[in-house]
């Protein structure tokens, strides 16, 4: 498999993947919500396939609560995922690193 090519963000930023995973579906706006573990399973394949930028908010629902539990369960993850900062916060809506 092609890795997916990544890119700085901004001039001193971390390197992320160029195709980033919107955390959006995994919790509102398309039908009902799958259990935790179906959507760590989401997560899972995301970074297996080299996903390393996910974004979140805290409009789309609870999937930064959920970015939470999943890296507190499986926290070896948290280092193969840059971080995200959502506009309307003024902390990082997931920390990691």
């Amino acid at each position: 498999m092609t890795p997916i090519p990544s890119r700085q963000l901004g001039k001193n930023g971390p390197q992320v993947s160029a195709i980033g995973f919107g955390a959006m579906g995994l919790s509102a706006f398309y039908g009902a919500i799958a259990s935790d573990e179906e959507r760590f399973k989401v997560l899972d394949r995301v970074i297996e396939l080299g996903g390393t930028y996910i974004d979140s908010a805290d409009r789309y629902g609870d999937n930064e609560d959920l970015l939470g539990k999943y890296f507190k369960k499986y926290p070896q993850q948290r280092e193969k995922v840059s971080p995200h900062m959502s506009k309307n916060q003024l902390k990082p809506s997931v920390l990691i690193n």
